[in-house]
Formats: structure tokens, C-alpha cells, sequence
């Protein structure tokens, strides 16, 4: 009996090792020549598992994140302040344009068609008897994703406004028409929509830069940021009926194949300066007044960078070349503001999660543009 249960036991051993040689054959076939460098392609493997584990990059939608950039307001608050950023986060189909954010309504969070809620929306003095429509146009970080609706750059436009106007202040009335993923071209897709549907703003602002240069196949090609994925509706599998979708944000940010990355920069460079301008001709067509800031990223000019607890911590990023050459070519641009260096000197919390603004940087980036504009506003 012992004996039977010894053969048992060498077997399975056996089987074991068996296994564990044909685990290793086929990782160092597909794996190991490409990423080793310890001497069993299996302990690289579990190596490589682990590192992908802890590098993980921390969700957007994160408690903490808002506790830290909002310490005066309650647990229940940044609570759902997460929860209902994430709830929103949803978009619908929109003609010309691609998509838009779904229509939403909660405490902190409120999007109605193309506008987002501002808290204040409007001043209007005693003595003023004209308003001044203002439209602003950008993607995520004027939107105010990952803040409230009182938080965004719209809304504290106004209330900086507010409380600096003087005796003579024309009253203004704001319209956050901003969309996540929207660059350049795509705002001036919107606008175009926007204006020949009858709206006729006085001001028109636009924030940009981040999804210009980030997704840079968005730019080079001038394509909206679902493209892919509407291209797999449209090319199904007619045998199987199946859609083969393809991480959209991914592609986006890659360079197109094939392309020298210095003919890439310089073609997105143009193509922003050339929306631009169209945007600009396109405004004066209808009365109003256009104006245009390139916004700061946590990659680009910003020492506390690596210490700062919750931005994006890439370095080697293609707006360490773009952004020079935007700021340079900018000067001669009417119109035209860069901020890109704005968290030169930084050393509070600037963002609320990798790319976003936390209400201390939203209220910062109003100020900025209220200051470059003031002079319209009289």
C-alpha cells in the first residue's frame, strides 16, 4: 500500500515538471526572447504580471484625489462628486459633430445637450442694460471634468468677473459648450453647427492643446476621437455579425505609422493655427469676437511634476517639442494667449486626477483668461 502511494505521488511530481517544462517551452517561444532577462522565462513572466500590477495607473475617479484638492468639503460630498463624474462620463451621437455628452442631472453635475451647467451662469449689474453671450469651447479640462459645476472654469470666469467689476461692468451671461475628447477642428465643426442653428454669442473662448497634441491622430488626420470605433460598425463581419472594436483613446495617441514624428508635430502645429484662424474668420462672420488659449499640461514646463501626488508623471512627451514652437509661433497671433508655463512655479494641487484641473487650477485658468480679455468686456 505504501508503496502504491509513493508511485502515486512521483507521478504526479513527474506530471508536475512535465508542466512546468512545457509552460516554460512556449513562454520563452512567444515571450521570453523579446523581454528577458532573468534565466526562466516563467519568473519573467510573473515579473512582468507583477510590475504591470503595481504600476497601474490610479482610476480617474478617485476619493482620495478629491479629498486632497477639496479638504474643506465632507467625505458624502467628494463621494458623490466621483460618483456622479462617473455616471455622466457617457456620450450619444450627435450629427456633424460625431458625439456629445448624454444629457445629465444631479446634485454637483448637470449637462443639458451641449451645455454644461455653470453655477454662477450670468451677472447682471443694476446699471447694465446690454449682456454679453460667452461662449467657451474645449475639451475635458474646460468642460471641468472631475469638478462640480460651480467649479468649472466657465463658472469662475463669472465670479471672478463678478466680483472685480466695477461701476460701469456690462453684465455677461456664460455657456459652457465644452466637450471631453473636442480639439481644435472638431470646436470648429461645433461652432460652425452652433452659429448657422441661430446662436449668436458676442465672445467666443477656447481653451485647447491637450487633445490637439495628445491625440495627435485626432490633428493630423482631422478626425473625431470615435472614428475607429464607428469604422468597425461600418465594416462588420458580414460572416459572424460581429463588430471588432479597438481601444480608441490607445490609437489616437500614437503617431500615424510611417510618418517622421517631426512631420507629425509640424503638421498637427499647423493644422491647430489653421483652425484657428478659420475659427476666428468664421466668428467675425457673425459678429463676434474669438479668442484662444493653449492650456497647461502636467508634461510640459512644470518642476513639481514628479512630486506632485496625483498628475500624469510621463516626461518624454512630444509637447516638450511642440509647445516651444507653439508659444514661438503664438506671439505673432492676434487673439492668441499661451499658458503653457502657468505651472512653472507651482506648488499646490493642479490637477485632480492625470490631466484634469482641480478647482484651485480652474478658478487660476479663469483668471488668466479674464485678465487677456478684459478689455472686450468694457
Amino acid at each position: 500500500m505504501k508503496k502504491k502511494r509513493l508511485r502515486l505521488v512521483i507521478f504526479l511530481l513527474f506530471q508536475l515538471v512535465l508542466i512546468f517544462f512545457l509552460i516554460e517551452s512556449i513562454l520563452s517561444i512567444v515571450y521570453y526572447q523579446k523581454y528577458g532577462s532573468y534565466s526562466l522565462a516563467t519568473i519573467q513572466f510573473a515579473k512582468k504580471i507583477q510590475k504591470n500590477i503595481q504600476d497601474e495607473p490610479p482610476s480617474s475617479f478617485s476619493e482620495k484625489n478629491q479629498q486632497l484638492v477639496r479638504p474643506g468639503a465632507s467625505e458624502n460630498d467628494n463621494r458623490k462628486i466621483v460618483e456622479e463624474t462617473r455616471e455622466s462620463n457617457r456620450f450619444v451621437y450627435e450629427p456633424w459633430v460625431q458625439f456629445r455628452n448624454a444629457d445629465y442631472e444631479g446634485k454637483f453635475v448637470n449637462v443639458r445637450h451641449f451645455t454644461r451647467k455653470s453655477i454662477p451662469d450670468a451677472f447682471y449689474p443694476a446699471q447694465s442694460s446690454d449682456t454679453l453671450d460667452i461662449y467657451f469651447l474645449g475639451g475635458s479640462t474646460l468642460f471641468g471634468f472631475n469638478v462640480t459645476d460651480a467649479e468649472t472654469i466657465p463658472s469662475q470666469f463669472v465670479q471672478l468677473y463678478k466680483e472685480k467689476a466695477g461701476g460701469n461692468a456690462k453684465a455677461i451671461r456664460v455657456f459652457n459648450m465644452a466637450v471631453p475628447y473636442y480639439y481644435s477642428y472638431q470646436e470648429l465643426m461645433q461652432l460652425s453647427h452652433v452659429l448657422y442653428t441661430g446662436n449668436r454669442p458676442n465672445i467666443i473662448i477656447q481653451l485647447d492643446g491637450l487633445n490637439d497634441f495628445n491625440f495627435i491622430q485626432s490633428s493630423f488626420y482631422r478626425r473625431p476621437h470615435f472614428t475607429y470605433i464607428i469604422e468597425d460598425v461600418f465594416n462588420m463581419d458580414p460572416a459572424t455579425g460581429k463588430f471588432h472594436f479597438k481601444d480608441t483613446f490607445d490609437r489616437m495617441t500614437k503617431d500615424p505609422a510611417n510618418v517622421p514624428a517631426e512631420i507629425v508635430n509640424k503638421q498637427a502645429i499647423d493644422f491647430y493655427f489653421e483652425n484657428m484662424a478659420n475659427t476666428k474668420m468664421l466668428a467675425k462672420d457673425f459678429q463676434s469676437k474669438a479668442f484662444f488659449f493653449c492650456q497647461p499640461v502636467p508634461f510640459y514646463n512644470y518642476p513639481n511634476q514628479q512630486q506632485d501626488p496625483v498628475c500624469d508623471k510621463d516626461t518624454n512627451t512630444r509637447f516638450n517639442k511642440i509647445y516651444p514652437e507653439v508659444e514661438l509661433r503664438g506671439r505673432g497671433v492676434e487673439d492668441f494667449y499661451f499658458l503653457g508655463n502657468m505651472l512653472q512655479n507651482e506648488k499646490q494641487y493642479p490637477f485632480v486626477d492625470g490631466y484634469h484641473y482641480s478647482p484651485y487650477m480652474n478658478r487660476k485658468v479663469a483668471a488668466a483668461i479674464l485678465e487677456k480679455i478684459s478689455a472686450a468686456l468694457e
